[in-house]
């Protein structure tokens, strides 16, 4: 039986990927490095700062090339920001039924940010930000979440719409249930989620029950 939630940020509940690309595309430019939509996809779901120090060669550290990237990202944020459809309904729904958990890779000054545009935060229990030690498809983000919430992996459902969140949540023997984001749709790994739908709309309280 499903008591708890742990649900991701970036897009599953706001339209931040969309942005992080638009972003990354003007920041990369300065270094006449092109920032593809490939190259988003590749690193969905991953910690930035360590996980760009694998693709571009620019002598700077990750957490240097992170921070100046997020100044164009948190201006895109400000004014473009929104949640996706849905996701208000979802999230009251699950706030009414089950103990909830944010489970981000992104930091706490973005998260912040995002609840301060959504006022979202009210709908979570407990928050678990990118300054966990072990990023995703590590387990460790899910399985401190469900300690804290003082739930076993077993009786936790993960929502998730990257490869590598599904991979977290099934590395921590816990259910996912995956809305594949438009930048990673038809990757295999959706494959070992227990379910897929199409969007959050298509959520419902039997769905979530049945896993």
């Amino acid at each position: 039986m499903i008591k708890t939630t742990l649900i991701d940020l970036d897009g599953f509940l706001v339209n931040s990927e969309e942005l992080y690309l638009e972003a990354n595309k003007i920041y990369f430019k300065q270094f006449n490095f092109e920032f593809t939509e490939g190259l988003h996809r590749q690193g969905t779901g991953k910690k930035f700062d360590e996980w760009i120090k694998t693709v571009t060669s620019i002598d700077k550290p990750g957490e240097e090339i992170l921070k100046e990237r997020n100044v164009v990202f948190f201006n895109l944020v400000r004014k473009k920001l929104k949640l996706l459809p849905g996701a208000k309904e979802f999230l009251e729904l699950v706030h009414k039924n089950f103990k909830t958990a944010l489970v981000t890779s992104s930091k706490k000054d973005f998260v912040d940010l995002v609840f301060d545009l959504t006022s979202i935060n009210n709908y979570f229990d407990l928050v678990i930000t990118g300054e966990v030690a072990k990023g995703k498809p590590d387990p460790e983000s899910y399985l401190l979440a469900a300690k804290k919430l003082e739930t076993i992996p077993s009786e936790c459902a993960v929502f998730e719409d990257s490869p590598t969140g599904i991979l977290a949540g099934k590395n921590a023997t816990m259910k996912v249930i995956a809305i594949p984001s438009q930048f990673v749709k038809g990757d295999k790994v959706f494959e070992r989620a227990d379910l897929v739908l199409n969007s959050l709309e298509e959520l419902t309280l039997e769905k979530i029950k049945s896993l």
